[in-house]
């Protein structure tokens, strides 16, 4: 396991339990860290700290696996979490249970996706 997809699970898990300590703004802020830390592992070449070309490079690396339609739902998952991430971080609203809960949901998912189809492809996560 590379150290990256090492640090990506330690984040997960800490954001797991921010959630049932009630620290829901850290929860979002640490998932979404885990499943940009899986992005950047799982896509060799990545020459960018931009979330949005972060974004795009997922979603053009999982169309030839999962689809179009798919690959599009990942990219924009991947920038719903950096847009709450930001909003966690950087803005006054406090997030809730069920939002919080929801979102790292959403982040699991999306870490599944990736380490699923894009460590599949042969690829060796950095």
């Amino acid at each position: 396991m590379t150290d990256a997809v090492e640090k990506a699970r330690v984040l997960m898990a800490e954001a797991e339990s921010d959630l049932t300590c009630g620290n829901y703004n850290k929860a979002v802020s640490a998932a979404y860290f885990a499943v940009r830390m899986l992005a950047e592992a799982h896509l060799p070449g990545l020459r960018t700290t931009k979330d949005v070309k972060i974004a795009n490079a997922l979603r053009r690396s999982l169309e030839p696996l999962i689809g179009k339609r798919q690959a599009r739902e990942a990219a924009k998952k991947f920038l719903e979490l950096f847009t709450e991430r930001k909003r966690a971080d950087h803005r006054p609203h406090l997030f809730g249970g069920e939002e919080a809960a929801r979102l790292l949901r959403e982040a699991r998912e999306l870490s599944d996706l990736i380490v699923r189809e894009l460590g599949r492809r042969g690829g060796r996560a950095r």
